[in-house]
């Protein structure tokens, strides 16, 4: 019985350890791009582990394992900043940071405002598309919804975007469908373990 129970035991472990290694980068960017610092960012990493760890046998088996931990993840940062208001500590980031900036970092600067602008499900839908690189199928499993309405959703955030875009001056018609970052690319998948710098911290 108990050369069973350790099989089980080591079995559960690797398959822990299979979803680490295939969630964790996306995971560390997923938290960098909502945490206020570095910091908080690990913390809630670590944290969202723990509970994948502690509710393994929850793990789906139908291909959505990845938004699961996705899922974890958003319910973890919820917890911790519950209490803050983002949209207020983006708006004094950017005004510091207005001085001096280039003509292309001044319009990434506009659809941050844009973005601050929005409420707060709007921002969330489009960075998870923009930023994230999830597919409708994964969101609708983060958010526990249709795909249906994930499209709804997605098509009614990017024309609010759109209208908030040409009131901060940015009128190019595509830019609502453009909400990414002018320096970052989707999360390589082969950055397992490796401690993000701190100046990639960014908060939608």
């Amino acid at each position: 019985r108990s050369g069973r129970l350790m099989a089980s035991e080591v079995g559960r472990v690797e398959r822990f350890r299979a979803l680490y290694d295939e969630t964790y980068p996306r995971i560390m960017a997923f938290a960098l791009r909502r945490a206020r610092s570095r910091e908080d960012a690990l913390d809630a990493v670590s944290e969202t582990f723990v509970v994948v760890w502690r509710r393994l046998e929850d793990l789906p088996v139908d291909g959505s394992q990845v938004a699961w931990v996705y899922g974890v993840a958003r319910r973890v940062l919820a917890n911790q900043y519950r209490s803050q208001d983002r949209a207020s500590n983006l708006r004094e980031r950017l005004e510091a940071s207005q001085a001096g900036e280039s003509s292309e970092q001044g319009s990434f600067d506009l659809v941050h405002e844009a973005l601050e602008r929005l409420r707060r499900s709007d921002r969330e839908i489009l960075t998870m598309v923009a930023w994230d690189d999830l597919d409708n199928h994964e969101i609708a499993t983060i958010l526990g919804v249709s795909e249906r309405t994930v499209a709804v959703r997605l098509h009614r955030a990017r024309q609010r975007l759109g209208r908030e875009l040409a009131r901060v001056g940015v009128r190019r018609p595509d830019d609502s469908k453009r909400v990414r970052s002018v320096d970052r690319s989707r999360t390589p998948s082969e950055v397992k373990g490796t401690s993000p710098e701190s100046n990639e911290v960014e908060t939608p």
